[in-house]
């Protein structure tokens, strides 16, 4: 159902409802300030730009709890990560995780930014965390096949694959995808 969505996208949306249901379950209600509807907005719209500053107004708007703040940074993270910029992506994921040591999908993403930019140990140590908090999701499986892939280790990477293949029958095959980060990585 969610297969054709860029990742960023599918991860945004899945911000927006763990926000929603921290509003939902809250004794006391959270008034969430506008730039962060804002900013969520842009994101739908793939405004990547307007999204950056809508997260950071956010942010400074009121004191949020340390879990918004770690969403609200996960996102921020999510928008850069768009635009290109993995090295301030990577800063606002490393925020995030400082914020909730337990937000599985910040590690994979800073996975993720961090295999973009070759450095694949790091980003293997962060996807093995990942998956520690959310075991058996494709996307993490992905993210850690492509580090494995960067370090030579093809074996791991097609296990991983095969298995997030199996989880999620619209993922790529384990050729497939190397053929894509054959591409991405030239």
């Amino acid at each position: 159902m969610f297969a054709g969505l860029p990742r960023w996208l599918l991860l945004s949306l899945l911000l927006a409802a763990a926000v929603m249901l921290l509003v939902l379950f809250r004794p006391v209600p959270l008034e969430l300030p506008e730039d962060c509807r804002k900013a969520g907005s842009a994101m739908e719209e793939q405004d990547h730009d307007r999204a950056i500053e809508h997260y950071i107004l956010c942010l400074q708007a009121q004191e949020l709890p340390q879990g918004v703040q770690a969403d609200v940074f996960y996102s921020l993270g999510n928008a850069y990560s768009a635009k290109g910029n993995h090295h301030q992506a990577i800063a606002d994921y490393s925020e995030a995780l400082h914020l909730d040591p337990s937000h599985g999908w910040a590690y994979n993403n800073r996975c993720w930014s961090r295999g973009l930019l070759r450095q694949s140990t790091q980003a293997l140590g962060d996807c093995d965390e990942a998956l520690k908090l959310l075991p058996d999701q494709p996307e993490i499986l992905d993210s850690r096949a492509l580090a494995y892939w960067q370090l030579g280790e093809q074996d791991k990477a097609r296990e991983d694959l095969a298995r997030a293949h199996a989880i999620e029958p619209s993922f790529p095959t384990a050729d497939e995808r190397f053929g894509q980060f054959e591409e991405m990585f030239p």
